[in-house]
């Protein structure tokens, strides 16, 4: 009963320190988040490629820029959880780094599912394409919290970078050759450039 109150700088405290993680937290998160960058990044400018102006469009090079890059992601996914099968489990602030990423992908599960029912439903293209747009937002979002309990301006400008590709793309969401560039820039510099600093344990983007 004569326990006080938590101080605001004890919920700050407390806060910021569920964005501390240690080597074996960053280095998966960086693989991952490269990984990510590169394929699909890699994968929407090829799209963007194969409409004939550069090569004959066909159905096996389609197929293949669409699957490719995420079997290729999946492969790499499988090998960081496989490699760090043994690890020791992560506890406190590490285990809500997890479940901060783990949301963020079930809720673009979500986004799937609501925007492509409706754009099935609608037969509309215009409103599929809102989907990524919405992920760009999301991951803003996410790196928006970390900078609110870091306050790394790198971090600032990240979310700033996805939140304003975002939009630049539901702006741009009839004009593809624009759209395109910069869903596939985006996600080169906001995802695999940041995942790879994170990867070379970089002191200007440590944890």
């Amino acid at each position: 009963m004569t326990d006080a109150p938590p101080s605001p700088q004890d919920d700050l405290a407390f806060l910021r320190t569920l964005v501390q993680s240690s080597d074996r937290m960053q280095k998966p998160f960086g693989e991952t988040y490269l990984a990510g960058g590169l394929c699909y990044g890699a994968q929407i400018l090829l799209s963007a490629l194969d409409t004939g102006a550069i090569w004959p469009p066909t159905p096996i090079v389609s197929i293949a820029i669409a699957s490719l890059p995420t079997v290729v992601f999946l492969a790499i996914l499988g090998r960081v959880i496989w490699r760090g099968r043994t690890a020791a489990q992560p506890t406190g602030a590490q285990r809500a780094i997890v479940n901060v990423f783990g949301s963020l992908g079930m809720a673009n599960l979500g986004l799937i599912l609501v925007i492509g029912a409706v754009a099935l439903r609608e037969r509309s293209l215009t409103t599929w394409l809102i989907y990524p747009c919405c992920v760009f937002v999301l991951q803003g979002a996410g790196w928006l919290v970390a900078y609110n309990l870091r306050r790394r301006a790198w971090m600032g400008l990240i979310a700033a970078g996805w939140m304003a590709a975002g939009a630049c793309m539901a702006i741009f969401i009839q004009t593809m050759p624009i759209y395109i560039l910069v869903a596939g820039a985006g996600l080169l510099l906001l995802m695999a450039l940041p995942g790879w600093l994170i990867l070379r344990g970089s002191k200007m983007v440590a944890y």
